[in-house]
């Protein structure tokens, strides 16, 4: 925590110098550009649909007329005399007299050979026309009518029918004046709007943003001359709008920033606090474990904030007997470790006197009682071996079951024994339920007393670790020393782990023995049976 409060206090404070753009100017800039570009977009789109407009009212009203000549015209082909060029080619002249756009009229037969035109040139040269339909504007037309749209020019063809029977086509030969007018029309009324509004509506937009805005200008003064030995935000802005809010707003930062600078001294000064406590705890751990050449201890801590509350210690009586024990307090940083301290003053008190593991947490949870804070408890196991022979007399207060690791077969089981967690029942219950239980160890046994937080660890898809998998994890490492089953073992919930964060302290103690003997029955001189080994 240290290091990161020094992080904070070394970052420098934004320099004005660095932040010379003028969100006005900016305002102004990026707004005008949207307007052309809505203005630009809407004029296409208006001027589009006005061109389509009257180009299909200009198509319509062509269509309308070629189509009121056809009928007499088809009359004309299949006359009794044969087909009269004569009133074809008139037809041709008055329906050209008729509308001042045509350029031609002819009518083809139907190998689109011209047997009547308002140019009798045409019809004398046995010319032909050859029209390419343009799929544009198909919903006006009728079976077999087309359109061709040729540069400026529109060749427009209506078939010649007589009893569904197709005698020619009706041609006609348009110009565009009437829908490029109407496109040149659309294109000069869009820019004359645009030219207006950069000449009129922007700088009219500008004078409003200047002044809407000029409250930001105001804030942005006051933050440049900012005394950070003295934070002061008193910013003369009172609009009800945005920019009010805003110099509240800062207003009040100014205050909460002084206080927050006193409330960094403090923190600074917790957080060589905890420092010193977890020195204190580390200190308190074991620093090494107990040697023996019948068997090996090991053990691992890991805590989830700067202190934790779990505790495991090592009591060397005699040459016979051994006592150790894992605890896990409720609580965590500050109160877990102050109650874990607690918890480790009792029993190192206890274990003067008593050896025997049910009495033993019956007085620690007597004298837990008279200290403990309401709501808070530990879980606590206690074994004692015997050095000599490898029988293991435990008992627990509500703590996890017994890992059991068979040297020969490498399989594995749970040992579970009744207690309730220490500081929650009164005696009368507590005492009642705690029991002692025996185990005798062979060559390569292996016991494992853990906390929860190895069992309850999560990973970053919130899938817990589970008893299961902790225990098909040791049993795969059964033949390697105690202290490598520990490491590789928590290398393993690590991994699960990942990058998850660690949610509670993690403890793993492991007790491997390496000796195999014969034994008999005895009681030693504290009252407590064991065997002694055959000479």
């Amino acid at each position: 925590m240290t290091k990161n409060n020094n992080s904070i206090s070394s970052r420098s404070w934004p320099e004005a110098s660095q932040f010379n753009k003028s969100i006005r100017v900016q305002f102004t800039l990026y707004l005008s550009v949207i307007i052309i570009a809505l203005m630009s977009l809407s004029g296409y789109f208006v001027g589009a649909r006005y061109v389509e407009s009257v180009s299909r009212n200009v198509i319509k009203l062509l269509l309308v007329r070629a189509r009121s000549y056809a009928k007499p015209a088809a009359g004309l082909i299949i006359s009794e005399r044969g087909a009269d060029v004569l009133s074809l080619n008139n037809l041709c002249k008055k329906l050209l007299s008729d509308n001042q756009d045509l350029f031609w009229v002819g009518i083809t037969k139907r190998d689109n050979v011209f047997i009547a035109h308002s140019d009798i040139n045409q019809v004398i040269a046995g010319n032909k026309i050859d029209i390419n339909p343009d799929d544009r504007l198909n919903e006006l037309l009728y079976e077999g009518e087309t359109i061709d749209f040729r540069g400026d020019t529109l060749h427009l063809s209506v078939p010649l029918m007589e009893n569904d029977i197709r005698l020619g086509d009706l041609v006609l030969s348009s110009s565009l004046d009437q829908i490029n007018l109407a496109r040149d029309t659309a294109i000069l009324t869009v820019v004359s709007i645009i030219a207006m509004m950069i000449l009129i509506g922007i700088p009219i937009t500008t004078l409003t943003l200047y002044k809407k805005l000029r409250p930001l200008n105001v804030i942005t003064n006051h933050l440049k001359i900012i005394d950070f030995q003295n934070l002061s935000l008193e910013i003369p802005v009172a609009n009800k709008n945005e920019t009010g809010y805003l110099a509240a707003t800062l207003r009040e930062l100014g205050v909460r920033l002084r206080i927050a600078q006193q409330e960094v001294v403090k923190r600074e000064k917790i957080a060589q606090e905890l420092e010193i406590a977890r020195e204190i705890q580390m200190s308190i751990l074991p620093s090494e474990f107990p040697v023996n050449p019948h068997f090996e201890f090991a053990g691992i801590y890991r805590s989830a904030e700067t202190v934790g509350g779990d505790y495991y210690d090592f009591f060397d009586f005699d040459d016979e007997n051994l006592a150790f024990l894992v605890a896990d307090v409720s609580g965590k940083s500050l109160p877990g470790m102050l109650v874990m301290l607690m918890i480790r003053d009792i029993v190192k008190e206890c274990t003067r006197t008593i050896r025997q593991p049910a009495e033993l947490l019956k007085m620690v949870n007597r004298e837990a009682l008279l200290n403990i804070k309401k709501g808070m408890f530990v879980t606590l196991f206690y074994g004692l071996i015997n050095k000599l022979t490898g029988r293991v007399k435990f008992a627990s207060a509500g703590h996890n079951p017994l890992l059991f690791l068979n040297g020969s077969t490498g399989e594995s089981a749970l040992i579970k024994t009744k207690g309730f967690p220490i500081g929650v029942f009164k005696p009368t219950i507590f005492d009642e339920r705690v029991e002692n239980k025996e185990l005798l160890l062979n060559k390569n046994d292996c016991i494992l007393q853990y906390s929860d937080g190895i069992i309850e660890g999560r990973n970053a898809s919130q899938q817990e670790y589970g008893m299961d998998r902790f225990e098909q994890t040791v049993k795969s490492f059964h033949n390697l020393s105690a202290k490598e089953l520990v490491n590789m073992t928590i290398e393993q919930h690590k991994t699960f782990v990942g990058s998850a964060s660690q949610h509670d302290d993690i403890t793993l103690v492991a007790l491997k023995w390496k000796k195999a003997e014969f034994y008999a029955a005895e009681t030693d001189r504290c009252g407590i049976s064991y065997v002694h080994k055959i000479q």
